[in-house]
């Protein structure tokens, strides 16, 4: 018995193809979903059976493999970072507000925009950039050459050794490396703002009214949920990586890409839901 044959009106046939391109957008999210699930729900797991690879994963992110910049850690990326973030907020206030002769202000808006945002952004960034490729090449390099099949046959879950170990890893490296990259900034802010020709003690007067407690809390949680997001996407990426070391560079490069944008769609939501979007700003002289 013949199977009769699809009947498409004409001048529809774009609207089969839309339809089959959202299906298969829908089951992509849905596979990207179901393996980070899976990421976070063997990290338990992973933190006491492979303790070892945790605390390997640990140094490897930090501190590198010996090398400065090919291979190096993320701390001295974040200090870098932090530098030059806190030194261009300073110089783009105070330039600014010192045509209005305000230029000592320049330390509420140096707590107040690298707290909030540029220390968390380009901490994340800068993770994402030095350990989150490296990461989809490792785990794509695995995948080649049937490391990753060579687990699951010795009866080791590979996504609790290979990404929640990864996972775990991270979120203990970004908070004392977060830390330097925060503070880094507020230093260089400070030492920009005093080297044109302001005083120490009108700057801090103005950076400690709106620094507080909170937002240092609200943007660690930034950071961290930044890096969970970032690892999980470029382990997602070099998990199912195919096609040979071609195949690595083209995960990889889709991987950067991925987090980037994940980082900024999630920056916009979490800012509205830890400040609203009437953040009070209260100045006082």
């Amino acid at each position: 018995m013949g199977v009769p044959a699809a009947y498409r009106p004409t001048g529809l046939g774009w609207l089969y193809g839309l339809s089959g391109k959202a299906v298969e957008a829908l089951a992509n999210v849905g596979h990207f979903l179901s393996f980070a699930y899976y990421a976070v729900r063997y990290a338990p797991q992973a933190m006491w059976r492979f303790r070892g690879q945790t605390i390997r994963t640990v140094t490897d992110l930090a501190w590198g493999r010996g090398a400065i910049i090919v291979g190096g850690g993320t701390a001295l990326v974040m200090a870098v970072l932090g530098l030059a973030a806190g030194a261009t907020v300073a110089i783009v206030a105070h330039g600014t507000l010192s045509m209005l002769d305000l230029g000592p202000v320049a330390g509420s808006v140096s707590s107040y925009a690298i707290t909030r945002e540029f220390a968390p952004l380009l901490a994340a960034l800068g993770f994402a950039v030095q350990a989150g490729c490296r990461m989809t090449a490792e785990i794509g390099s695995m995948r080649i050459s049937e490391e990753i099949d060579a687990l699951e046959v010795v009866g080791v879950h590979s996504i609790a050794f290979v990404v929640s170990t990864r996972v775990i890893a991270g979120i203990i490296t970004i908070l004392p490396t977060f830390l330097i990259a925060i503070l880094a900034a507020y230093l260089s802010s400070a030492v920009v703002v005093q080297t044109r020709g302001e005083s120490a003690g009108a700057y801090n007067h103005y950076f400690n009214q709106f620094i507080n407690f909170p937002d240092l809390v609200y943007a660690t949680l930034k950071v961290a949920i930044f890096i969970i997001v970032v690892i999980v996407i470029h382990c997602y990426k070099g998990y199912f990586a195919a096609g040979g070391p071609e195949g690595v560079g083209v995960a990889s490069g889709r991987a950067i890409r991925a987090s980037l944008v994940a980082i900024v769609a999630l920056d916009l939501v979490l800012t509205l839901i830890f400040w609203g979007f009437n953040s009070p700003f209260v100045f006082r002289g």
